[in-house]
């Protein structure tokens, strides 16, 4: 990202912005089902491990 912003500055900054913007919004969403998938990832690697 820091060799964009210094490549091309002004549209860097534009999309970065709208990134962090889209971030800020959806922060908690993305939280929950980050942890979701994890769960359910570390869930079924258990279950595997037990079966086999």
């Amino acid at each position: 990202m820091e060799m964009y912003v210094v490549r091309v500055p002004v549209v860097a900054n534009a999309r970065l912005n709208a990134l962090r913007s889209w971030l800020e919004q959806h922060q908690e969403q993305l939280v929950v089902t980050l942890s979701l998938l994890t769960g359910l990832w570390l869930t079924a690697r258990s279950i595997y491990e037990l079966v086999t």
